[in-house]
């Protein structure tokens, strides 16, 4: 059985954890809360290396033809030392 098959229409990552959604918009917080980490943190989206910090009640528009990648605060400070290095 495949997700799409059981409600789930998008799938999303945060912090290397894969999230199946079956909403097509959802807020920072919620989208924290699912991926069980504090709901009043950071959240940032990435593409192509580059990352957009979104605000608290910022509406995110999920897509069923892509993945989306997001990273909290505490992921993306443990990163940034090492990309300035490079």
């Amino acid at each position: 059985m495949a997700l799409w098959d059981i409600g789930f229409r998008n799938i999303v990552d945060v912090d290397g954890q894969l999230l199946a959604m079956d909403a097509d918009l959802i807020d920072p917080a919620t989208l924290l809360a699912k991926a069980n980490r504090p709901a009043d943190g950071q959240l940032w989206l990435v593409r192509a290396g580059e990352g957009l910090l979104l605000q608290a009640r910022q509406m995110i528009r999920l897509n069923q033809d892509e993945v989306l990648f997001f990273e909290t605060a505490e992921v993306r400070q443990a990163w940034e030392p090492a990309r300035l290095a490079a």
